[in-house]
């Protein structure tokens, strides 16, 4: 199996099954978790977190992530990729090389293809289900400390949900995805609650409406899992905006951490750091009391004979604890300060160029427009061209109606994916609504429009629209 012929494996049964199914149909007429539960439940043996939400789970994630790292070896699964699938499945920070994902995708195909045959030929193997398969193979080789799995759209029907798992986490939920989750914001919290299954220490809760926070709140009395709230337990505060990012104090759970920075634009984001942080401090407890107790019920090897005069095996103690020699039970906060004020994380309210301003964000609904409208305000930024690239079945009204108003001009556009629709009939759509736009029919094409205008430009669309845009830099870079 060659790197196309695995990356393709992961979409194969999916795509044997897509013809059976109409667009319209939700997902709880296509998806079915259960052909993967018994697999995934069978590779637990690494303490997980699961973290879901209507936005900013990636970042949060990836912060647990960078938090953790402090001191031990840690798994991380997000989507999407941006340039190389690859990317989907890191282990401190490193991808997985593309010979070892061939590998592994070989060495789990059998498993999958069972699987496969024994479902009715209408449904399939969930992509995202192969995908957590793969990491959970993959960490399970790198011998992780603790893993973040990074849902999809929703939680009940996700197959990464399936993973057992120690701490689940739930960021801010708003009206996203309702062809599929549901039309209100009850119904879409219902389903992301869904990642509380009852076996967890804790769920740490971000910012969320009052109709959120009862569903939310609900789902885990019915478990009796405690619940660790934002605004309650943990926040940020003192928030400052600097040039290339944002500076922030944190008060998590009694303690005050002062002057955090982070590369990154928009107030959303110290929240998502203020959630991440929760979450890393109850779980570096965990794991530095559990590879405590570990240590201690070692024997004196003092007495012993050394190393060399033994035969070449690796102890069973050894891979259970972290390398790192500090066995302290917080947090060191100085190396987490600086993990934090180098993170990177592409297309979240990125400053593409100051001069001429140029601003990127992943923003595909009304409620992301408020971010990226606070970041003009900031900035001092009046009358941008806005490029917008967002499929016809998300919110792209709403976003053009949020623009439209602070924007010299309106450009729509498309990207390269064929897995979404766009068309010049959405121009056609907003003109109904009495609101003037132009229609490009590629990214270069709106990025020349936008630029003989001469104004500050912002980009917004799907992710799949950031690889376009690194590409389009690196032709300017080179010419």
């Amino acid at each position: 199996m060659n790197r196309k012929e695995a990356e393709d494996f992961v979409y194969s049964s999916y795509l044997r099954a897509e013809k059976y199914h109409g667009y319209e149909e939700k997902d709880v007429e296509r998806r079915h978790p259960e052909f993967t539960r018994e697999l995934l439940r069978k590779k637990f043996g690494t303490p997980a977190a699961i973290v879901t939400g209507s936005k900013g789970k990636g970042s949060v994630s990836k912060m647990i992530a960078e938090i953790l790292q402090t001191k031990f070896t840690i798994g991380l699964m997000t989507s999407p990729h941006i340039e190389d699938f690859c990317e989907r499945f890191q282990v401190n920070g490193e991808k997985v090389s593309s010979p070892l994902f061939s590998m592994l995708m070989e060495e789990i195909r059998p498993e999958i293809e069972e699987i496969d045959r024994k479902i009715p030929k209408e449904f399939c193997v969930s992509p995202m289900g192969i995908q957590a398969d793969f990491a959970l193979t993959w960490f399970r080789s790198r011998k992780t400390d603790f893993n973040v799995f990074e849902c999809g759209k929703g939680a009940k029907l996700d197959d990464v949900n399936n993973i057992l798992h120690d701490y689940a986490v739930i960021n801010s939920v708003f009206l996203e995805h309702r062809r599929e989750l549901g039309n209100t914001i009850a119904e879409i919290a219902e389903d992301k609650a869904h990642v509380i299954t009852g076996r967890e220490k804790a769920v740490f809760v971000g910012e969320q409406t009052e109709e959120a926070m009862a569903v939310i709140e609900k789902r885990a009395a019915l478990f009796s899992v405690p619940l660790k709230v934002y605004g309650r337990d943990f926040w940020e505060e003192n928030l400052r905006t600097e040039q290339t990012g944002i500076v922030f104090d944190l008060y998590v759970f009694g303690k005050r951490y002062r002057d955090i920075r982070l590369p990154l634009l928009g107030d959303f984001q110290a929240k998502n750091c203020a959630l991440a942080m929760a979450v890393s401090e109850t779980v570096f407890s965990d794991l530095s009391e559990k590879a405590s107790v570990v240590e201690e019920s070692m024997p004196n090897t003092e007495n012993l004979p050394s190393a060399e005069s033994l035969p070449n095996t690796e102890s069973s103690h050894s891979a259970m604890l972290p390398e790192s020699p500090e066995r302290g039970r917080t947090l060191e906060i100085e190396a987490v300060r600086k993990r934090l004020s180098k993170i990177n994380w592409p297309g979240r309210l990125e400053l593409i160029s100051g001069e001429p301003f140029i601003l990127l964000d992943c923003c595909i609904n009304r409620v992301s427009t408020k971010a990226v409208k606070a970041v003009l305000t900031e900035r001092k930024i009046e009358k941008p061209v806005s490029i917008i690239a967002i499929p016809e079945d998300k919110d792209y009204r709403g976003v053009v109606q949020e623009m439209h108003p602070l924007s010299e001009s309106v450009i729509l556009t498309r990207t390269n994916n064929p897995h979404y629709h766009f068309s010049e009939k959405q121009c056609e759509r907003i003109a109904e609504e009495g609101i003037a736009t132009e229609w490009a029919e590629n990214f270069t094409e709106a990025m020349k429009k936008a630029e003989e205008k001469g104004l500050p430009i912002v980009i917004l669309g799907t992710t799949s629209l950031l690889p376009e845009v690194k590409n389009w830099k690196k032709r300017i870079k080179n010419s």
